[in-house]
């Protein structure tokens, strides 16, 4: 058996530099990531960094991280400021692949992350009395920076977050989509933080390694950065208790007084970028109407 591909746009097979049908073939099912590489002297990166830098002037931020644990400033502000690159990065990669007129995406412009909606989704369509109807899509995307490989925290560690309370969020709005974003970034022994009983203390080590070799003290990157978009789930799925489960993320680490309750879906069990972007952008436009 082949997989092959169809561009719905054009209603054509996909086909390669050669005009040859592109096919695969696998043993299992494929579960598809977007990489994005930023780099320090390209436009579009540029462009990328000095947005989120804009947006976050008059940001008002979350001192706690989800555990409900207080974070140093320096930590606030890298950790933020990349997780405002993944919704940036969300955004421009929802509206280059949204082919509809009546979707229309929007990011968060609040000016504090507590109980924000990082992006919005309108879709608007005519139902079969010709009347236009519109919903609206809410979505929070999600970012970590994994110790081990992409592939290994896709196929066992990682999971896509929804919804968290702590001693500090004793609520939370639950949004349509959950998305996940991956920073792949080089780690060194050097660079490692160590606590007084010997572990790795991943969340400072992470600082350390971004301000030490990813951005320069005005926020502008001085290496290359990878980026992995690697899907997410809705909100219906979060509340399926075949796929979905509540959990601490409790570590040496993180949570140790467990105050954090976290509803988690493995990320090899979500649908992956492809899916959930074309979940999130379909819509349909006047066949209620017509009614065949």
């Amino acid at each position: 058996m082949e997989i092959i591909y169809i561009n719905c746009t054009n209603e054509e097979l996909l086909k390669d530099s050669n005009d040859e049908i592109i096919t695969h073939k696998f043993s299992n099912l494929p579960f598809r990531l977007q990489r994005i590489v930023l780099k320090n002297n390209n436009k579009y990166s540029v462009n990328i960094i000095n947005k989120v830098k804009e947006r976050i002037k008059n940001m008002k931020f979350n001192v706690a991280d989800s555990s409900g644990k207080e974070r140093c400033l320096k930590d606030v502000h890298l950790k933020s400021f990349c997780g405002m690159i993944a919704e940036q990065l969300c955004y421009e990669i929802l509206n280059f692949y949204n082919q509809n007129d009546n979707v229309d995406i929007t990011l968060d412009d609040s000016n504090s992350s507590i109980n924000q909606i990082d992006l919005r989704v309108l879709k608007k369509w005519k139902d079969n009395k010709s009347i236009e109807q519109s919903v609206e899509r809410t979505i929070e995307v999600r970012s970590s920076f994994p110790f081990c490989s992409i592939e290994k925290a896709i196929a066992k560690n990682f999971d896509i977050l929804g919804y968290y309370t702590n001693n500090i969020k004793k609520i939370e709005i639950e949004k349509d989509f959950y998305l996940r974003f991956l920073f792949k970034l080089d780690y060194n022994k050097s660079d490692f933080i160590i606590n007084k009983n010997g572990s790795i203390d991943y969340s400072a080590t992470t600082v350390n390694i971004l301000s030490k070799h990813y951005f320069d003290e005005k926020f502008d990157l001085k290496k290359e950065l990878y980026i992995y978009f690697i899907g997410g789930v809705t909100k219906h799925m979060m509340l399926d208790d075949s796929i979905a489960y509540d959990g601490s993320m409790n570590s040496i680490n993180f949570n140790q007084n467990n105050s954090g309750k976290y509803r988690k879906v493995k990320a090899r069990n979500a649908l992956d970028c492809i899916s959930i972007i074309q979940l999130i952008l379909n819509v349909i436009t006047n066949e209620a109407e017509e009614g065949k």
